[in-house]
C-alpha cells in the first residue's frame, strides 16, 4: 500500500510542478490585482533562468524521481520538462525558443504591471 501512495504522491508532486512552471510563465499578472505578487513572481523567473542555464536539477523533479523509485515505478531520465513537455506542448528541437517565449511572457507581465501600477499611482 505504501507503494500505491509514494505514485500518488508522484503524481502530486508533477502536477505541483507543472502549477509552479505555469506560476513562472504567467504569475507576474497578479501583481495586476496586488503588487505584492510581483517580487516572488520575479524571485521565480530568476529561479526558472538559474536551473535552465546552470543545469541545475529542480527539486521537485529530484522528489518525483525519488516517489517513482520508492512507489517500485522507474523514474523516467532527463528533465522534468523534457519528460512531460517535449514533443507534447512543443518538439524538443524548439526548447531553447520555447524558453525564451516563456521568459518573455513573464518580462511582459512585469512591464504590464509595473505600467498600470505607475498609472495608478497619485501624480504630486
Amino acid at each position: 500500500m505504501a507503494s500505491g501512495l509514494a505514485v500518488v504522491a508522484a503524481v502530486l508532486v508533477a502536477v505541483g510542478h507543472l502549477g509552479f512552471l505555469a506560476y513562472i510563465v504567467f504569475g507576474g499578472f497578479l501583481a495586476l490585482r496586488r503588487l505584492a505578487w510581483l517580487w516572488p513572481s520575479i524571485a521565480t523567473t530568476l529561479y526558472s533562468a538559474y536551473v535552465t542555464l546552470a543545469g541545475f536539477t529542480c527539486p521537485l523533479t529530484t522528489l518525483e524521481k525519488w516517489l517513482l523509485e520508492v512507489g517500485g515505478r522507474v523514474p523516467y531520465e532527463g528533465s522534468f520538462i523534457a519528460h512531460y513537455l517535449h514533443d507534447v506542448l512543443y518538439p524538443a528541437e524548439y526548447e531553447r525558443a520555447a524558453w525564451l517565449v516563456a521568459t518573455g511572457i513573464a518580462l511582459l507581465s512585469y512591464a504590464v504591471v509595473l505600467t498600470r501600477w505607475r498609472r495608478r499611482s497619485p501624480v504630486p
